[in-house]
């Protein structure tokens, strides 16, 4: 068997999967223009520019999930950014039954803080037909996922422009650290978070390595300096996230999200503006996607005009 080109399958080997995915995504365009989006489970490096890629099917337990958290540091470090898995596990338990509730919310936060979060299972893994009190956490995982969309938009024009991926694992944040090659089970989410997923069944709290420098507890709003481990409480409810000193992040705010957004174009959502602790020179800066800038400085916000924007400091 050969290509069209006269290439043999072993000299096509490592070209083979850009070029599905470049004849995939043509097809999409020539049907839906610039709505189609291509999944691919497989692929190397070279392949992250077209399309998003998955981290295939998982079984519903534990290894598998710490398994798929190295898959998506290794991804980010090999270039991927658009990078997406099935909450919960494709498989199931055992392969015969549905996730278990515990591990389904700990995966679920886990998707929550990646940039794309979806749930695809062969058996019914749908938040609605467990309990009330998995469905009211699981809602709360999608809404934080949703409310974070704009940061992470920003962050993925960040990686179309230079390839700086989405999740940054420590040895891309900061090179200098020795842990960076080694830790396997925290990343960086874009720019300003720090994410720590809860692996373990049963555990309710966990070691959280941080980087170097001043972080903010995303739930309480504690102030930790980095550099070394500290525990982090971790109930069914949440996951460990820390927020850069500094940082000033833009959201959409939890009440929009939750009531719909509709079809409003993105350049007309409202937004939240939060900045977390002291910026350096007493001045911060975001960018979103769409061009959107708000700023700080010197404790005066500034936002486009017509833009509805709430501020609020942490």
């Amino acid at each position: 068997m050969r290509f069209a080109d006269g290439r043999t399958g072993a000299g096509a080997a490592w070209a083979y999967g850009a070029l599905y995915r470049c004849s995939m995504q043509r097809a999409l365009d020539e049907v839906h223009g610039s709505d189609g989006v291509l999944f691919g489970r497989s692929g190397w490096s070279g392949q992250q520019a077209v399309g998003i890629t998955w981290g295939g099917d998982q079984a519903s337990d534990f290894w598998s999930l710490r398994a798929l958290v190295v898959a998506t540091l290794t991804a980010a470090a090999s270039g991927f950014s658009n990078w997406s898995h099935d909450v919960g596990g494709y498989l199931g338990q055992r392969l015969v039954d549905r996730c278990p509730s515990e591990l389904l919310l700990r995966w679920a936060w886990f998707g929550a803080l990646t940039p794309l979060m979806q749930a695809h299972g062969r058996f019914p893994q749908e938040a609605w037909t467990y309990d009330p009190g998995t469905l009211a956490i699981y809602r709360e995982a999608v809404l934080l996922h949703e409310r974070l969309v704009p940061y992470v938009r920003a962050a993925a024009a960040t990686a179309a422009r230079c390839g700086l991926p989405i999740v940054r694992p420590l040895c891309l944040m900061d090179p200098a650290d020795s842990r960076g090659f080694e830790l396997a089970d925290a990343y960086g989410y874009g720019p300003s978070l720090w994410v720590a997923p809860i692996l373990e069944e049963g555990a309710r709290e966990r070691d959280v390595p941080l980087p170097r420098g001043t972080w903010i507890d995303f739930w309480t709003g504690e102030r930790v300096e980095g550099g070394s481990e500290i525990v982090a409480a971790a109930p069914q409810d949440r996951i460990p996230v820390y927020v850069r000193d500094g940082a000033l992040l833009l959201t959409y705010p939890a009440a929009q999200v939750a009531s719909g957004l509709g079809n409003v174009p993105e350049g007309e959502r409202p937004l939240e503006a939060t900045l977390w602790g002291e910026p350096r020179c007493g001045r911060a800066t975001a960018r979103l996607a769409d061009g959107t800038r708000v700023r700080w400085r010197d404790g005066e916000w500034s936002a486009p005009r017509g833009r509805l924007v709430s501020f609020a400091r942490r």
